[in-house]
């Protein structure tokens, strides 16, 4: 990688938050964490070009994920025109639907998905 590129992960479980960091810093990655989604638009507002890609949970207290993401694709003034990869359990059709209705650049749910997998992912984005 020439310059490191920046990866925000939006997600409310500690434990899977510092497994995704991890493998990706391990990986080249600097990696910004949130556990909530408003830290996530505090971060992503702290400047347009400061983030390259968004790992979004949908599942969380306080603002849920659509709502993140919602509010990321409706200011790209404020927070720029960043790829937002929805990573959730939720395998609702409605759910998915209205991910990409919203803007969401991919959707993977969790439980299929090993490292491997969400590398390449992130990787067809930002490679």
């Amino acid at each position: 990688m020439d310059s490191k590129k920046t990866i925000l992960i939006i997600e409310d479980e500690k434990a899977l938050l510092s497994s995704y960091s991890e493998t990706l810093e391990s990986i080249g990655y600097e990696v910004l964490k949130a556990l909530d989604g408003y830290k996530g638009l505090d971060i992503m507002g702290e400047g347009v070009d400061k983030v390259d890609l968004v790992l979004l949970d949908l599942m969380m207290p306080g603002v849920d994920g659509l709502e993140v993401l919602r509010t990321v694709k409706e200011n790209g003034d404020k927070y720029g025109n960043v790829p937002v990869v929805i990573l959730t359990n939720m395998t609702s059709e409605k759910v998915i639907k209205e991910a990409f209705d919203l803007g969401a650049t991919s959707y993977l749910v969790k439980t299929d998905l090993d490292y491997e997998g969400l590398i390449k992912e992130i990787e067809k984005f930002l490679g």
